[in-house]
Formats: structure tokens, sequence, C-alpha cells
């Protein structure tokens, strides 16, 4: 399994980006805004679960609210840090080798 996490610099974050880190997470204001504070992770998640989709979007989503609100996002996986773009290419690939695997299986090659 692949454990990404997400965070900032420690800022003091708007109330724009608080609401919209809540939205994503569903962490209280107060959490929110003591984790942007202080550069604790608002995402600590494995990549590859169950639930892969939605990791997927809440990340992306993360990414594209800290970029949006004028901040850095900072990315590691499994404690290396990694760009946020190499996390979309890495979310890409494996949506796309899903996807692959899918047509593969419709047409009962897996």
């Amino acid at each position: 399994m692949s454990r990404v996490t997400i965070s900032t610099a420690p800022c003091d974050p708007s109330a724009s980006l608080v609401s919209e880190i809540r939205r994503v997470t569903k962490l209280g204001v107060l959490d929110v805004r003591g984790r942007l504070s202080s550069g604790i992770p608002v995402f600590d998640q494995e990549l590859f679960s169950n639930r892969t989709e939605d990791v997927f979007a809440k990340a992306r989503a993360l990414l594209s609210a800290l970029e949006g609100g004028g901040h850095r996002p900072l990315v590691a996986e499994d404690g290396r840090p990694i760009t946020p773009a190499i996390l979309r290419n890495i979310l890409q690939a494996s949506e796309e080798g899903a996807e692959a695997l899918r047509r593969l299986d419709d047409l009962g090659h897996v």
C-alpha cells in the first residue's frame, strides 16, 4: 500500500480555505484551522484501498483547494516528499490501468 499525506507550510488560513478543506475532509473548523496553522497533514490515507475512487477525488480536491488558496501543497508518499504533479500522475496512471482492466474484463480476457 502507498500512504500519502498532504499538508502545507504553517499558515494563517483564510476562512474560505478552511471552509473548502472542511467540505472535502469533513473535519471540524477548529481541526482544519489548527492543522493548516501548524502544518499538520489535512490528508493522511492509503491510496489504494476499497475506496480508491473516493480517496483519489479527495486528494485532488485538497490539492486544488490549497493551490487555489495560494498555498503550495506539501505531498509525501510513504514519508518521502513528492510534488503535487507526481501525485496527480500516480492517480491518473492508476485510473487508466483500472480502466484498461475493466475493458479486458468486459471482453472476457481477465
